[in-house]
């Protein structure tokens, strides 16, 4: 990954992240709604899936209450959102492996082949610190480790099509941002907010394709019913399917 991404991997990024930004994603929960209806709609027996770049695993846990048979495979490249990963979901024992490993470089696949093929793979906010690239050929090898008829769906962080869009998303993130301050009661004003928004330590890491692109991307990798299925702004949920066997 880039070394903007490294910030990632302390313990104050991981920490700032689960314990505010990620509940102040706007709509957050209404994504993973709509990456569970879509794997529904498929109509999937879900019995082996992966989350790719799993942060405290948060979709994992989302598709294990729905699913509570299944084995997942979490895998990403901070030890401090591994560990969070892990404790979250040890209630679920040997259901859930987590591996830290780096999506940046193909050698990531040796980690989880064994336990391949997935019915469903996901992600959230995490392949947009890849290179271009770097994301057209992860999208490849996702598409090799799902099972004939597996979903792959993304929660993502996409380009805006010009600037203008750009500061439009990112007031209304600064507004959400300044909500969850004032409910948690951290006295932060709007301001203050704005200014670390601005001025964020991750901010390097990102590298944002649009969603349209993506889309052909996965297309060309061979996935059939490419789709947006979500956006507000530069928040996406899309993905694909690989057709089942004749």
């Amino acid at each position: 990954m880039t070394s903007g991404a490294d910030a990632w991997k302390g313990e104050e990024l991981v920490r700032k992240y689960l314990d505010g930004i990620r509940g102040a994603i706007p709509l957050a929960s209404e994504q993973i709604d709509v990456l569970l209806r879509v794997v529904a709609s498929a109509g999937l027996r879900v019995a082996r899936f992966a989350d790719l770049g799993c942060g405290g695993g948060a979709l994992a846990q989302a598709l294990l209450k729905r699913y509570p048979n299944a084995n997942a495979t979490l895998v990403d490249f901070s030890e401090a959102m591994v560990d969070e990963a892990r404790a979250a979901l040890a209630p679920y024992g040997d259901q859930c492996v987590v591996a830290l490993s780096d999506l940046s470089d193909a050698a990531w696949l040796h980690v989880v082949e064994s336990r391949a093929p997935f019915d469903v793979v996901v992600s959230g906010y995490a392949i947009h610190h890849l290179s271009d690239e770097r994301k057209r050929a992860l999208y490849g090898e996702v598409f090799e480790l799902l099972a004939p008829g597996g979903f792959f769906v993304n929660i993502e962080h996409v380009a805006s099509p010009n600037e203008w869009l750009a500061s439009v998303f990112d007031e209304l993130l600064i507004d959400s941002f300044y909500a969850h301050e004032s409910a948690t009661g951290s006295g932060k004003d709007r301001e203050q907010v704005a200014r670390e928004y601005v001025h964020r330590s991750d901010k390097q890491a990102n590298i944002l394709a649009p969603v349209e692109d993506q889309c052909a991307w996965l297309v060309d990798c061979g996935f059939v019913d490419v789709d947006c299925y979500f956006k507000l702004f530069e928040l996406a949920v899309f993905g694909g399917r690989k057709l089942p066997s004749e």
